[in-house]
């Protein structure tokens, strides 16, 4: 049986259509069938200051921290030593995963969580939504 995210991996990043956060609010419509809230929806901001800080305040209303994620949870990622990244968690054939938009990849892929040292990331937390 197929894993949910095969339908997502090898898709084109595309700035404000694909990227990290629209993938994780199209996962959760699609995928999870959950409601995402307007402000999850908007664009996202060009200067690096202003995304840290679109991303945290996304965070704090719509995400709480837990130790123990499920699939569909929300996964922030450390990038070049600050929380800038995004993605979907998910146990893919056993594996603890993530499912991300990666612009320097150029497309929607699948790591595990154990090998994102390898593509300069690590995981700030996970988040299930409120």
């Amino acid at each position: 049986m197929a894993h949910w995210s095969e339908k997502y991996i090898g898709n084109p990043y595309i700035h404000n259509e694909l990227d990290c956060g629209n993938l994780v609010t199209r996962v959760r419509k699609e995928v999870f069938h959950l409601p995402v809230p307007e402000a999850m929806e908007m664009k996202r901001e060009e200067s690096l200051t202003a995304k840290l800080r679109q991303i945290k305040n996304l965070f704090t209303q719509y995400g709480e921290k837990t130790d123990d994620p499920k699939e569909g949870d929300a996964v922030l990622m450390y990038c070049a030593g600050r929380p800038g990244h995004i993605g979907v968690y998910c146990e893919v054939n056993n594996d603890k995963c993530v499912l991300h938009a990666m612009e320097k990849a150029g497309m929607v892929v699948l790591h595990r969580i154990s090998d994102l040292e390898r593509y300069f990331l690590k995981v700030e937390g996970y988040y299930k939504w409120k």
